[in-house]
């Protein structure tokens, strides 16, 4: 009985030791940063909504149009609407574009960026061959009425290095600085006219005047 025992437990012992650990991704920050800007106008970014099955911390894949499968024991290190956003608000702020990029709406806020994250995924379109897969819409409105200003889907793919998690967040971060880079004229140029229309704006003084 003391056999019999003691070799459950060392079973039960070796199970425990071989239990596999959960490991956590992020989008790495943007690199690239221009000097803060003292001008221009003030961008608030509130959290995107992740629609459906993306709206999990879990790593989604697939490998069929027609399926999605989850990562079990690899997930993001926040909520997908929670991640884009910060890495959103991140790069806008790195960009030299805005006066302020802040989280919460303020007193002189111009705009607020917000939307949805429509995919975030992993597509393995072969045994050879996996996408990071982004796509999102963004919205602009206004922080007073709420109205609707601009709004635009984005749609990105990036080849992954490797077929692993951290290979699938650093093409997704590629792809997310695709993203970025066709919406921030368009996003500049409405929370800069919003700015200016209701006396918001903060301007470049004129050359020879203090």
């Amino acid at each position: 009985m003391k056999i019999s025992q003691l070799a459950i437990a060392c079973v039960l012992t070796a199970c425990a030791g071989a239990a596999t650990q959960t490991r956590y991704y992020q989008l790495a920050p943007p690199s690239a940063a221009e000097p803060p800007a003292t001008t221009g106008s003030v961008l608030a970014v509130e959290p995107l909504v992740a629609e459906g099955a993306y709206d999990d911390e879990r790593i989604v894949y697939r490998v069929d149009p027609v399926r999605l499968d989850y990562y079990q024991y690899h997930r993001w290190s926040t909520t997908p609407g929670a991640m884009v956003s910060s890495y959103l608000q991140q790069a806008l702020s790195r960009s030299g574009k805005f006066r302020a990029v802040v989280r919460d709406s303020v007193a002189d806020t111009a705009v607020v960026l917000g939307g949805r994250v429509i995919a975030i995924e992993e597509i393995d379109a072969s045994k050879t061959s996996w996408l990071g897969h982004v796509a999102i819409e963004l919205t602009l409105t206004d922080p007073k009425t709420g109205e609707i200003l601009w709004s635009h889907p984005f749609d990105e793919r990036e080849p992954l290095g490797a077929q692993t998690p951290a290979g699938l967040a650093r093409a997704l971060g590629i792809a997310m600085d695709r993203i970025i880079a066709k919406a921030m004229p368009l996003v500049a140029g409405v929370s800069d006219r919003q700015a200016k229309a209701h006396g918001l704006l903060v301007e470049p003084p004129v050359a020879g005047q203090p």
